[in-house]
């Protein structure tokens, strides 16, 4: 398992792109796997799908939001 430096080199170097603006880029990740998560759980309230693991996504919504602003305050230093 890479570490999370690790992916960011490997991404830089494959790409050629800065990753200056690091920290945005994870708060939009970890904003994206929120989003996903709510998706499934919508599928699974209208009974598109029947896993039971997708009936309460919000643990886990709530951890990725606080991670966010954990970011973004970090970011602005405050």
């Amino acid at each position: 398992m890479l570490t999370r430096a690790e992916v960011v080199e490997r991404y830089r170097d494959r790409t050629g792109l800065s990753t200056d603006d690091r920290p945005f880029c994870e708060v939009f990740g970890l904003f994206r796997l929120a989003v996903i998560a709510q998706q499934i759980h919508h599928r699974h309230h209208h009974r598109q799908t029947r896993n039971p693991a997708f009936r309460n996504p919000w643990p886990a919504v709530h951890h990725l939001d606080h991670r966010c602003r954990t970011t973004i305050r970090r970011t602005r230093g405050g």
